[in-house]
């Protein structure tokens, strides 16, 4: 099985918020995960962050709301599975690697 998910987050104008969760995401993945953020609304900062990361994302002009956001970024998704966070979770070590032994029984 191919051990790699797309890791959608839709974001409100919480670049503090953001910046922590990709952090913990990209120290913490056992696995490459493919990232793709939705931003809710202009938001420079976390703009910013997500480009100096090479992290792709999506945005809207104004919020959309959290399941339209969601929905619109998991439509750029490659992989087979889609695992939906928050922008306020933080990852802890080898998270994505219980995630697949549960998936694998």
């Amino acid at each position: 099985m191919n051990k790699k998910s797309t890791i959608i987050i839709p974001s409100y104008q919480n670049s503090n918020y953001l910046k922590l969760c990709v952090e913990s995401i990209l120290k913490h993945s056992f696995f490459d995960h493919e990232i793709i953020v939705h931003l809710n609304s202009p938001d420079i900062e976390s703009e910013t962050f997500l480009n100096k990361e090479k992290i792709f994302f999506t945005k809207s002009d104004k919020n959309i709301g959290l399941c339209s956001a969601v929905n619109h970024a998991s439509t750029k998704s490659n992989t087979k599975f889609i695992l939906y966070a928050h922008d306020d979770m933080y990852f802890l070590p080898k998270w994505d690697v219980f995630l697949f032994d549960e998936i694998n029984l």
